[in-house]
């Protein structure tokens, strides 16, 4: 596990160094998944700015590069007093690294000031309301969806909610330009919208900021975030309804029910509803007092997120080290479990911890393809045998018939008529530049493609996920408690069971070891429950991310029988050898676990 504060010990720049000429810094302030955030100065008149710079290791990563500069010119030519200020975007010469320099704000985030101070008054929810929501409205009339609104991507100078200012848009979209998300998912899971996981038609929209809004603002008024998160699935279903507000004050209680709809288009039509709408007498410049604030007591110091006063990093890349070395797993954990699984809402780097669920979905074939209730595709002959496709189910053949080489495989996670949600894995991504100008070019708009970087070891696991296309065969659904883990803790998770198949649950590691813990899959009617006690040996310390595969097949296969470790090239080339003679009706799901030392 990484800490933050010996980062700090060890910044990479000292006090002095001049960037470009322009800036110079001052002291570290803190580092994030991607990046150090710096306070410096303007060289002619010293003048205080934030900068975010990017760690070397990611200097030559190009989701990376592309998640910073597009935080950079979502926000270059907006100018509000709610929302930070972004300066220049640019690379310094002599170090070769990318840095933000934006607005230096001094204050803490809404996180930390509802963790010390309890919930807020009404007049000071008010205020931070009309505050966040006049930000937004000012964005989205610039065609950006900042899409991660939660307390800790808002910034509360002085304790003064007035003054409140909206930072991190590394994962904003604008209405020209899709986004490259590394971890495949845009948001914290407890504030992200029912249409970010693909419901109601899977279109992000500024209403999916007054969504996440109203989850902020019912947790200012608590002290509580509202229970919205979970397991994958225990997140999908409670964006299906209404959240419970029985304990928000009732003169805000209309307003979030109408902004926590769980249908966008039954919600306010835009931020600006959400600014007139009557809450009481308008306070005009109300400034919260400490004391209402604090309720008296003396203001705690902030935990673990110093640094987020100043700048927040774009969620953190997959990127890797020790990928020469061997890993191995001890697992000790062995115990039944319910198929309600304890998850955190997000990892501590703040990025989505959806865990990246890919399936293999069937290829097109001819005739009208529709949903066959487990998210694969069925076909229906179309009358006369003419061919009647709607616009979704060419954007998902498209995606399935797309081959973009021997480590590239692509699956749709939320598709509609304009918006393409995809998901991918590769050791390259590089191919997946091409797969989305092929896309622009063919569909007529830019898909949003979340890339999981693997090794060149792990390739032929993907090798493997790509080869079930085209098989008209039902998934097994995977579900992890979380995306990143560390050294040493516990994954929980669960799989889906289907009458008549097996079930094998198999681990690929970076260094391209292939481990069967199906044995420590817990029998259950409808779902087979899961505890791994995740440790390593005999690798360098870092990042490692490893495949966690679910197999169904209506056979006994032998490959699957088999429990000691073998070599990714050679299990996965058994495996299919075995099933194109003996079991055609082979289907995979796989999941993305980041394992840190």
């Amino acid at each position: 596990m990484r800490s933050e504060s010996a980062s700090l010990m060890r910044p990479h720049l000292a006090p002095g160094t001049r960037l470009n000429g322009i800036y110079e810094i001052d002291h570290p302030i803190g580092v994030g998944g991607m990046g150090e955030i710096y306070k410096g100065h303007l060289i002619e008149t010293g003048d205080p700015v934030a900068i975010k710079m990017m760690l070397p290791e990611f200097s030559e990563n190009e989701v990376a590069f592309t998640l910073f500069r597009k935080e950079a010119s979502a926000l270059h030519y907006l100018q509000h007093n709610a929302v930070v200020r972004y300066y220049v975007f640019t690379v310094e010469p002599v170090l070769r690294r990318p840095y933000l320099a934006m607005e230096f704000v001094e204050g803490r985030t809404l996180t930390d000031v509802i963790t010390s101070n309890g919930p807020m008054p009404f007049e000071a929810a008010r205020s931070l309301l009309h505050r966040v929501a006049s930000g937004l409205q000012a964005v989205h009339e610039h065609g950006i969806v900042h899409r991660d609104v939660s307390p800790d991507n808002i910034l509360i100078p002085q304790g003064d909610v007035t003054r409140a200012k909206i930072i991190d848009f590394g994962i904003a979209r604008t209405a020209q330009h899709g986004t490259v998300i590394a971890g495949g998912f845009a948001g914290k899971f407890s504030y992200v919208s029912p249409e970010q996981l693909g419901l109601f038609g899977g279109e992000v929209t500024a209403k999916s900021d007054i969504y996440s809004l109203g989850l902020v603002i019912a947790q200012t008024l608590t002290g509580q975030p509202l229970d919205m998160g979970g397991t994958q699935f225990e997140v999908i279903e409670k964006r299906r309804k209404l959240p419970e507000l029985g304990a928000i004050d009732m003169r805000f209680r209309p307003l979030l029910e109408q902004m926590l709809q769980p249908d966008p288009s039954c919600r306010p039509e835009s931020m600006a509803a959400v600014l007139t709408w009557p809450l009481g007498p308008a306070v005009a410049g109300l400034r919260a007092p400490q004391a209402s604030v604090t309720h008296g007591a003396a203001t705690k110091p902030a935990k673990n997120s110093s640094w987020f006063k100043y700048a927040a990093i774009a969620g953190a890349i997959a990127v890797f080290v020790g990928t020469g070395s061997s890993a191995v797993y001890f697992y000790a954990f062995q115990s039944p479990g319910s198929r309600v699984l304890a998850a955190p809402d997000a990892d501590k780097s703040g990025t989505a911890s959806t865990g990246g669920q890919l399936v293999a979905q069937p290829a097109a074939v001819p005739g009208e393809l529709s949903p066959d209730g487990g998210g694969g595709l069925v076909n229906v002959p179309a009358a006369g045998g003419a061919s009647l496709k709607s616009s979704t189910d060419k954007i998902r053949d498209y995606i399935e018939q797309y081959d973009g080489g021997n480590c590239f495989f692509v699956t749709p996670i939320a598709i509609s008529e304009h918006v393409a949600t995809i998901e991918g894995f590769g050791s390259s991504v590089e191919p997946f530049r091409l797969f989305d100008s092929a896309f622009s070019r063919q569909l007529g708009f830019e898909p949003d493609i979340g890339v999981r970087q693997v090794t060149d070891l792990q390739c032929p696991a993907v090798k493997f996920l790509a080869g079930l296309r085209g098989r008209n065969v039902r998934a097994p659904h995977l579900d992890i408690d979380r995306a990143t883990i560390h050294n040493g803790e516990v994954l929980s998770g669960m799989v889906d069971h289907y009458s008549g198949q097996q079930i094998a649950l198999i681990l690929v590691s970076g260094s391209g070891t292939v481990q069967n813990v199906t044995s420590l899959l817990n029998p259950g009617t409808d779902a087979k429950t899961f505890k791994i006690g995740m440790r390593r040996s005999g690798v360098s310390a870092g990042r490692q991310p490893q495949l966690m595969i679910a197999i169904a097949s209506r056979s006994s296969l032998t490959t699957l029988q088999k429990t000691e470790t073998a070599r990714a090239d050679q299990f996965f080339a058994s495996l299919l050898s075995e099933t194109t003679t003996s079991d055609p009706s082979l289907s995979a799901a796989a999941r993305y676990i980041m394992l840190e030392q």
